[in-house]
């Protein structure tokens, strides 16, 4: 009777103990990576690459970059939905494929983002070129003679085409010292105008006279190019 009893007791306990314990929360891996960064450039320079991830648990994430040309890198943790970074330089010239992996905390991992890049690019230069005041006579913005240089009386809109790359222009005067040119204005939208219709200290830069009117033209990547004309200005 004795042990009819304790093994009814034993029984009841495990019964208890299975019914009180907690079931294991299920871990779930983050997202899918969001990669960005050039997809091109030069071999020896170092690029900066991103990723993001968000994670249904809200753990924190960390994120391996694999750079296709045997080397990875792991970076800290971070808290879901935050943004990593990483740097790479590729050494030799070819195509590769970036590898994002996120991983959480405790181990879950995301499926793989990808990223083709290519190494080198060859750039083509933006162009740029000054179309007003060109070849003629301004007065007031308006050209009344055409002439071979070019002649301001008073203000005038300084006026470029650009090829389409060209996300930023700027428009400089030479310095009264020699010592070089000073940026009057910038334009990043096309078209790329400059409204000259001021006067400038002439202890600063040369705007009256003979004056040197240059434009620079930048892309994406920061390729320059530039034009410049001279001007009698009066």
């Amino acid at each position: 009777m004795k042990k009819g009893i304790v093994m009814f007791a034993v029984l009841f306990l495990v019964l208890t103990a299975v019914q009180i314990t907690p079931a294991k929360t299920l871990n779930n891996p983050p997202e899918k990576p969001t990669i960005n960064g050039p997809t091109s450039g030069e071999a020896g320079k170092s690029y900066t690459y991103t990723a993001v991830s968000t994670d249904p648990d809200g753990d924190k994430i960390f994120y391996c970059f694999n750079w296709g040309d045997g080397n990875e890198i792991c970076t800290d943790l971070y808290p879901s939905g935050q943004q990593a970074s990483a740097s790479h330089t590729w050494e030799s010239k070819g195509d590769y494929t970036i590898t994002v992996k996120a991983t959480d905390e405790h181990g879950a991992e995301s499926e793989p983002a990808t990223l083709k890049v290519s190494m080198p690019l060859s750039y083509e230069k933006p162009s740029i070129r000054i179309i007003k005041p060109r070849n003629g006579i301004y007065i007031f913005d308006i050209k009344i003679l055409p002439i071979l240089g070019q002649i301001v009386i008073g203000d005038i809109t300084v006026k470029t085409r650009a090829s389409d790359d060209v996300s930023r222009v700027d428009f400089l005067l030479q310095m009264s010292c020699g010592c070089g040119l000073k940026v009057m204005h910038t334009d990043t939208s096309s078209p790329f105008t400059w409204e000259w219709n001021m006067d400038y200290d002439d202890d600063e830069v040369i705007d009256e006279g003979i004056v040197s009117l240059t434009v620079r033209a930048y892309d994406s990547e920061w390729q320059e190019s530039k034009d410049a004309i001279t001007i009698l200005k009066l």
